[in-house]
């Protein structure tokens, strides 16, 4: 069994090393894309999304595959699935997840989106909550070995970063439209 888990660990680590060299050139939103869509391939799971916590907010930074039912922002108090009282700071494996609101603002399920196991991946930097990777599977889920977490928090952390980063230079490049504009009398 601990032989399977270092090999698994190896080939993840190794999908992880072949993509951050592939990342020179690519646009934010691409790696951002590319990250997850890795992620959700190398856990064989049906759907990954990467939030960002940032000042008591939690905001989803993007799904894989693309949905268009993505997560709303929400307040750290409800979050994850409404058990932060199960310390977020922590890995959690919910196998029978059908019963679980799928977000805050609506009645949904999510067994009704499909959903019959998760796990949630808190982000941690310098003993701070800064994200968290979530991954949803169709089938249920019994155990979730926690060897490989290392590896994927150090992606979603790069991630979350790289997004975090991209948003920062687009608000300083983006036109103010609600600024007044004050021409001196000449």
């Amino acid at each position: 069994m601990q032989t399977q888990q270092l090999q698994s660990q190896g080939t993840l680590a190794a999908a992880v090393a072949h993509f951050s060299e592939g990342l020179a050139g690519l646009a934010p939103s691409d790696i951002l894309s590319d990250g997850l869509s890795l992620i959700r391939h190398q856990c064989a799971a049906d759907s990954v999304t990467l939030f960002s916590i940032h000042e008591q907010v939690v905001t989803p930074l993007g799904t894989s595959p693309l949905s268009h039912s993505v997560a709303e922002v929400c307040s750290t108090n409800w979050f994850p699935w409404g058990l932060h009282m199960a310390q977020p700071q922590r890995f959690l494996l919910v196998q029978q997840a059908e019963m679980l609101p799928a977000d805050p603002m609506t009645l949904q399920t999510l067994g009704e989106s499909g959903v019959r196991s998760c796990v949630h991946l808190p982000i941690v930097q310098r003993q701070q909550l800064l994200g968290a990777l979530q991954l949803y599977w169709s089938t249920p889920r019994q155990t979730w070995d926690d060897s490989s977490g290392q590896i994927l928090r150090s992606l979603g952390r790069l991630l979350v970063t790289i997004s975090a980063s991209e948003t920062i230079s687009e608000s300083e490049t983006a036109p103010d439209l609600n600024q007044s504009r004050v021409v001196p009398p000449g």
